[in-house]
């Protein structure tokens, strides 16, 4: 995560370095993020750079980390909204992800998510111990056994949403086929396959 030194920044310079980074990381792959191109955007010297971040993978994650806490917000939104139904609320996302204005910096974030396993809708990411999504999923409709059953039911709603999500801003999928393709593997999830 970031050093102190860019915690502490003013507000202003804060945000457009922020910009540089989503910028570059928006028109490129994480292996192709160039410094030279952050720097260059935000008008910084290098050395300030890394006076900011440890490396071009700091930079990023932050602002990975800043979409989780984003994402998290909206599963929150939509898990209230929809009484607690996490099946709709998977659909919510999808809708949510696939028509955000930056597509390509969605994409190359979820790509990233996806290499280092990483969950969206983790319950124990720490952005407002008011808003936990846990207690926010309705637990009836729902055939839980264990209390951990939810965080790994979570890992799965993920790991249908992402390549769906991923195949659809790649423009490989239209939205609503992608869209009948998750309203489908959820409603097989939701009645379960063993007889």
């Amino acid at each position: 995560m970031p050093k102190d030194t860019f915690l502490n920044l003013k507000s202003e310079k804060k945000e457009k370095i922020e910009k540089a980074i989503t910028d570059e990381f928006t028109k490129n792959s994480f292996e192709q993020v160039s410094i030279s191109n952050i720097i260059q955007r935000a008008q910084i010297p290098r050395g300030s750079f890394y006076q900011y971040f440890e490396d071009k993978k700091d930079a990023v994650q932050y602002i990975i980390q800043k979409f989780i806490i984003s994402e998290h917000e909206k599963v929150w939104e939509l898990l209230q909204e929809t009484n607690g139904d996490i099946f709709e609320t998977a659909i919510g996302v999808y809708d949510y992800m696939t028509n955000a204005s930056e597509l390509e910096l969605v994409k190359h974030i979820l790509e990233e998510l996806r290499k280092s396993n990483t969950n969206v809708f983790e319950a124990d990411i720490k952005f407002d111990k008011k808003k936990n999504i846990v207690k926010a999923v309705n637990k009836d409709i729902l055939k839980i056994e264990k209390e951990d059953d939810l965080i790994y039911f979570f890992r799965i709603i993920t790991d249908i949403i992402r390549p769906i999500a991923i195949e659809t801003m790649s423009k490989r999928i239209e939205p609503e086929k992608g869209k009948k393709i998750l309203e489908r593997e959820l409603e097989i999830l939701k009645r379960g396959m063993k007889k």
